[in-house]
Protein backbone atom coordinates (compact mmCIF):
# COMPACT_ATOMS: atom_id res chain seq x y z
CA UNK A 1 0.00 0.00 0.00
CA UNK A 2 1.17 3.28 -0.82
CA UNK A 3 1.35 5.71 2.04
CA UNK A 4 -0.39 9.03 1.46
CA UNK A 5 1.57 12.05 1.97
CA UNK A 6 0.40 14.59 4.21
CA UNK A 7 -0.13 17.89 2.31
CA UNK A 8 2.08 20.69 3.75
CA UNK A 9 0.88 24.12 4.21
CA UNK A 10 2.43 27.03 2.42
CA UNK A 11 3.97 30.17 3.69
CA UNK A 12 1.58 33.20 1.79
CA UNK A 13 -0.03 30.35 -0.67
CA UNK A 14 2.50 30.70 -3.32
CA UNK A 15 4.58 28.53 -5.53
CA UNK A 16 8.45 29.51 -6.42
CA UNK A 17 6.54 29.53 -9.65
CA UNK A 18 3.43 31.58 -8.71
CA UNK A 19 5.51 34.31 -7.77
CA UNK A 20 8.24 34.16 -10.21
CA UNK A 21 5.01 34.85 -12.69
CA UNK A 22 3.38 37.59 -10.86
CA UNK A 23 7.10 39.70 -10.42
CA UNK A 24 7.24 39.09 -14.20
CA UNK A 25 3.91 40.36 -14.91
CA UNK A 26 4.66 43.76 -12.47
CA UNK A 27 8.12 44.29 -14.03
CA UNK A 28 6.39 44.33 -17.42
CA UNK A 29 3.38 46.15 -16.56
CA UNK A 30 6.20 48.77 -15.20
CA UNK A 31 7.87 48.74 -18.49
CA UNK A 32 5.08 49.77 -20.06
CA UNK A 33 4.25 52.83 -17.21
CA UNK A 34 6.90 54.55 -17.17
CA UNK A 35 7.24 56.24 -20.19
CA UNK A 36 3.38 56.75 -20.34
CA UNK A 37 3.70 58.17 -17.20
CA UNK A 38 6.41 60.59 -18.05
CA UNK A 39 4.72 61.43 -21.39
CA UNK A 40 1.48 62.24 -19.25
CA UNK A 41 3.55 64.52 -17.02
CA UNK A 42 4.99 66.27 -20.19
CA UNK A 43 1.48 67.16 -21.18
CA UNK A 44 -0.36 68.09 -17.80
CA UNK A 45 2.51 70.59 -17.60
CA UNK A 46 2.16 72.13 -20.93
CA UNK A 47 -2.26 72.05 -20.35
CA UNK A 48 -1.54 73.80 -17.23
CA UNK A 49 0.24 76.49 -19.00
CA UNK A 50 -2.31 77.35 -21.14
CA UNK A 51 -5.13 77.04 -19.70
CA UNK A 52 -3.43 79.31 -16.91
CA UNK A 53 -2.61 81.72 -19.89
CA UNK A 54 -6.24 81.26 -21.14
CA UNK A 55 -7.31 81.86 -17.82
CA UNK A 56 -5.59 85.38 -17.10
CA UNK A 57 -6.33 86.82 -20.21
CA UNK A 58 -9.98 85.99 -19.48
CA UNK A 59 -9.41 87.58 -16.25
CA UNK A 60 -7.82 90.59 -17.59
CA UNK A 61 -11.08 91.62 -19.92
CA UNK A 62 -13.65 90.89 -17.41
CA UNK A 63 -11.68 93.13 -14.99
CA UNK A 64 -11.38 95.73 -17.82
CA UNK A 65 -15.21 95.04 -18.76
CA UNK A 66 -16.67 94.94 -14.73
CA UNK A 67 -14.42 97.89 -14.34
CA UNK A 68 -14.81 99.86 -17.38
CA UNK A 69 -10.80 100.58 -16.79
CA UNK A 70 -7.94 99.21 -18.81
CA UNK A 71 -6.40 96.19 -18.11
CA UNK A 72 -3.44 94.59 -18.80
CA UNK A 73 -1.87 90.97 -18.96
CA UNK A 74 2.21 91.75 -19.49
CA UNK A 75 4.80 89.14 -19.93
CA UNK A 76 7.73 88.75 -16.93
CA UNK A 77 7.32 89.25 -13.34
CA UNK A 78 9.03 91.32 -10.97
CA UNK A 79 6.81 92.61 -8.64
CA UNK A 80 6.48 95.88 -10.47
CA UNK A 81 3.48 96.32 -12.53
CA UNK A 82 4.01 95.47 -15.98
CA UNK A 83 7.68 95.43 -16.36
CA UNK A 84 7.83 93.81 -19.78
CA UNK A 85 10.28 90.69 -21.04
CA UNK A 86 9.50 87.05 -21.33
CA UNK A 87 6.98 85.09 -21.00
CA UNK A 88 8.92 82.11 -19.94
CA UNK A 89 8.83 83.76 -16.19
CA UNK A 90 5.56 84.14 -15.96
CA UNK A 91 2.96 87.31 -16.55
CA UNK A 92 1.34 89.89 -14.84
CA UNK A 93 -2.30 91.52 -14.58
CA UNK A 94 -2.33 95.21 -13.99
CA UNK A 95 -5.34 97.41 -13.94
CA UNK A 96 -4.68 100.91 -14.28
CA UNK A 97 -8.00 103.70 -13.98
CA UNK A 98 -7.75 106.00 -16.47
CA UNK A 99 -8.05 109.09 -14.00
CA UNK A 100 -4.77 107.71 -12.26
CA UNK A 101 -1.02 107.31 -12.80
CA UNK A 102 -0.78 104.50 -10.11
CA UNK A 103 -1.41 100.70 -11.26
CA UNK A 104 -3.05 97.92 -9.43
CA UNK A 105 -1.10 94.76 -9.88
CA UNK A 106 -4.24 92.45 -9.31
CA UNK A 107 -2.88 89.03 -9.90
CA UNK A 108 0.78 86.97 -10.67
CA UNK A 109 1.35 83.90 -12.43
CA UNK A 110 4.71 82.57 -12.11
CA UNK A 111 6.32 79.82 -14.18
CA UNK A 112 8.71 77.87 -12.51
CA UNK A 113 12.77 77.26 -13.72
CA UNK A 114 12.88 74.13 -14.18
CA UNK A 115 14.12 72.15 -17.22
CA UNK A 116 10.38 70.57 -17.66
CA UNK A 117 8.70 73.82 -18.19
CA UNK A 118 7.23 74.59 -21.32
CA UNK A 119 8.66 77.70 -23.01
CA UNK A 120 6.60 80.61 -23.49
CA UNK A 121 6.99 83.04 -26.31
CA UNK A 122 4.63 85.55 -28.23
CA UNK A 123 4.97 84.72 -32.46
CA UNK A 124 4.81 88.68 -33.06
CA UNK A 125 6.49 89.51 -29.91
CA UNK A 126 3.91 90.95 -27.96
CA UNK A 127 4.68 91.59 -24.40
CA UNK A 128 1.58 93.00 -22.91
CA UNK A 129 -2.03 92.98 -23.84
CA UNK A 130 -4.05 95.74 -22.48
CA UNK A 131 -8.46 95.26 -22.87
CA UNK A 132 -10.26 98.79 -22.99
CA UNK A 133 -13.95 99.00 -20.83
CA UNK A 134 -14.80 98.09 -24.06
CA UNK A 135 -13.28 94.32 -24.40
CA UNK A 136 -11.30 95.46 -27.24
CA UNK A 137 -7.64 94.38 -27.02
CA UNK A 138 -4.83 96.44 -27.93
CA UNK A 139 -0.99 95.07 -28.12
CA UNK A 140 2.20 95.65 -26.97
CA UNK A 141 4.30 96.73 -28.84
CA UNK A 142 1.35 97.70 -31.86
CA UNK A 143 1.05 94.84 -34.05
CA UNK A 144 0.32 94.94 -37.88
CA UNK A 145 -1.36 91.71 -38.09
CA UNK A 146 -4.65 91.49 -36.38
CA UNK A 147 -3.68 88.74 -34.06
CA UNK A 148 -0.90 87.60 -31.83
CA UNK A 149 -0.61 83.62 -31.22
CA UNK A 150 1.48 82.58 -27.80
CA UNK A 151 3.19 78.92 -28.51
CA UNK A 152 3.74 76.74 -25.17
CA UNK A 153 6.58 74.45 -26.27
CA UNK A 154 7.99 71.81 -24.56
CA UNK A 155 10.94 69.68 -25.07
CA UNK A 156 9.65 67.28 -27.28
CA UNK A 157 8.89 69.75 -30.37
CA UNK A 158 6.53 70.93 -32.54
CA UNK A 159 4.16 68.07 -32.65
CA UNK A 160 3.16 68.38 -29.03
CA UNK A 161 3.31 72.54 -28.86
CA UNK A 162 -0.33 73.99 -28.38
CA UNK A 163 -1.24 78.21 -28.63
CA UNK A 164 -2.82 80.44 -27.45
CA UNK A 165 -4.49 83.25 -29.74
CA UNK A 166 -5.78 86.47 -29.02
CA UNK A 167 -7.11 88.55 -31.48
CA UNK A 168 -8.19 92.60 -31.73
CA UNK A 169 -11.99 91.93 -30.72
CA UNK A 170 -10.89 90.42 -27.33
CA UNK A 171 -11.84 87.08 -28.11
CA UNK A 172 -9.16 84.40 -26.84
CA UNK A 173 -8.71 80.70 -27.46
CA UNK A 174 -6.23 77.83 -27.69
CA UNK A 175 -5.82 74.71 -29.67
CA UNK A 176 -7.01 71.60 -29.94
CA UNK A 177 -5.03 70.32 -32.27
CA UNK A 178 -1.55 69.76 -31.20
CA UNK A 179 1.04 71.37 -33.46
CA UNK A 180 -1.41 74.00 -34.85
CA UNK A 181 -2.68 77.53 -33.66
CA UNK A 182 -6.09 77.64 -33.25
CA UNK A 183 -7.11 78.42 -36.96
CA UNK A 184 -5.19 75.36 -37.82
CA UNK A 185 -1.46 77.03 -39.12
CA UNK A 186 1.64 75.09 -37.82
CA UNK A 187 3.37 76.16 -35.22
CA UNK A 188 7.14 76.01 -35.08
CA UNK A 189 9.19 75.55 -31.91
CA UNK A 190 12.44 77.21 -31.51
Amino acid sequence: MKMLRAHRARPFGFTLVELMVTLAVVAILGIIAVPNFHTFMLNQRRDSVVDALVASLQYSRNQALNMDQPTTLCAGVSGVPCPGGAWTGGWEVVQQPVSSSTATLLTTHVLQAVSTVPAVRAIDGSTGFTFAGNGLVTFTPALAGGDEIIQVCDARGTAYARAVEINRAGYIQSSSTLGQTPGGVALTCP
